[in-house]
């Protein structure tokens, strides 16, 4: 597993499977007494099984036992484990993606295409000028979808970074005619083309993008139950 590589593992947080994997004893004791803090079962499930694939997808890298890998928070709430490995976990609705690399620090972000009464008001404050001049020459539907790509690949670089939005997405810009490019980044993270934007295929109605610091690498996507 060691060489340039980024794996992307996918799948669904309540399973309907029979089979699937039992998560909650993949977890630490916090973690186990966390989960009983959760009043609604559904929030309960969904806590055990995103907090249970990251400990068992982990183990495999770091040969540990699930429940015994350190997982540490940064300056600004980024999860972390000491080492080679980086990560980064997203999930919306029924639907998780998480992202290992041993490249660099590494972002991705996962959203569902729908329609928002206040998606004028978002790209004014979250997008650049020339994202919105662009933004502006698009059909409604267009504007929807360009929303939506453009969001996951801002979220995934700040991410990437371990900021968050507060670091400012408007300064997260992407290049509206090949949106797999920064166009800027804030100055303090380097020069914008060392930062590389990846499409995630999924589902019809899902958006993803991952964003990390390098070019070269081996790429692949694992369904997990």
């Amino acid at each position: 597993m060691k060489g340039k590589f980024v794996d992307i593992w996918q799948g669904a947080i309540l399973s309907e499977h029979p089979e699937s994997i039992d998560y909650y004893h993949y977890l630490n004791a916090e973690e186990k007494q966390k989960v009983s803090s959760f009043i609604r079962p559904e929030l309960q499930q969904k806590y055990i099984k995103t907090r249970g694939v990251l400990r068992k997808v982990l183990a495999g890298y770091l040969n540990e036992k699930p429940e015994e890998i350190k997982i540490k928070i940064a300056e600004y709430g980024k999860p972390f484990v000491e080492g080679e490995f980086f990560f980064n976990l997203s999930h919306t609705g029924n639907k998780f993606v998480l992202a290992v690399s041993d490249v660099s620090e590494i972002g991705i972000d996962l959203e569902q295409y729908k329609q928002r009464k206040n998606l004028a008001g978002l790209v004014k404050k979250c997008f650049s000028a020339v994202e919105i001049k662009y933004w502006e020459s698009l059909s409604e539907q267009q504007q929807m979808i360009f929303f939506y790509q453009l969001w996951v690949r801002k979220e995934a670089f700040v991410k990437a970074i371990g900021r968050g939005i507060a670091v400012g997405l408007d300064q997260c810009v992407v290049d509206p005619e090949h949106q797999t490019r920064f166009l800027a980044i804030p100055t303090e993270y380097g020069c914008a083309k060392e930062w590389n934007i990846v499409d995630i295929p999924l589902n019809k109605g899902d958006v993803c993008a991952m964003v990390i610091k390098g070019v070269e690498f081996a790429y692949k996507q694992v369904e997990i139950k």
